[in-house]
């Protein structure tokens, strides 16, 4: 009885043992992976942000003299940029002046009507706009969509991270409470061997007792 006691004990301490390790593993991992995600998120929109002020500013000359030309020469040069899926940029009335869309895209690009600078993130989609500005005149803007696979790539190798660290930190785990299971669950058995022995010595006394008074 003592055994099955023991051996049950000890697995339940292990268990518990794992399972707090693991579950605070977890929060960690989803804590950061929510900080490296906001982080990594306003680092894509600063560089999307950058590249469209310079591009605004290089289209400048372009749309004031209306050289079409030169703007979508402009353009073509985010061919070096594989996450910028569609740009477009736009004459002062609103109306596209030059556009870009990434080679092999099977999808129709529909150009969305320009809003007032400002990005924002959709399921799969950076998008961002940025006003062309010359001597405090609105000449133009600049649209920029952009795919989030860095996103999804970033996503994919902390996921391989976090498996091994789980993985490792499981085997930890278990080695760890294998070796503090004993610690803590021998004063615990001692005290119930303890508590049996004095109910033990109890139940006699009383059998003895009653046997006395009897006679």
């Amino acid at each position: 009885m003592f055994k099955k006691l023991h051996s049950s004990l000890q697995r339940k301490l292990q268990v518990i043992i794992m399972v707090t390790v693991g579950a605070a593993l977890i929060l960690a991992c989803a804590a950061f992976l929510a900080y490296d995600l906001i982080v990594f998120g306003g680092s894509m929109r600063r560089d999307l942000e950058t590249l469209a002020e310079i591009l605004g500013s290089n289209s400048n000359a372009a749309l004031t003299f209306g050289d079409q030309k030169a703007a979508r020469e402009l353009l073509s040069g985010l061919k070096a940029k594989q996450h910028i899926l569609t740009a477009c940029i736009y004459s002062s009335d609103g109306k596209p002046f030059a556009i870009y869309r990434r080679a092999g895209l099977s999808q129709e690009f529909v150009v969305p009507p320009p809003e007032p600078g400002g990005s924002r993130l959709t399921s799969d989609r950076l998008i961002l706009f940025h006003r062309i500005m010359l001597y405090d005149q609105l000449v133009g803007t600049v649209y920029f969509e952009s795919d989030l696979e860095e996103i999804r790539a970033r996503l994919t190798r902390f996921a391989g991270i976090v498996a091994i660290v789980l993985l490792g930190t499981s085997l930890f785990a278990f080695l760890l409470s294998s070796k503090l299971q004993g610690v803590i669950s021998k004063p615990i058995l001692e005290l119930a061997q303890t508590a049996r022995m004095v109910s033990a010595e109890k139940d006699i006394a009383s059998v003895s007792s009653s046997g006395a008074t009897t006679k």
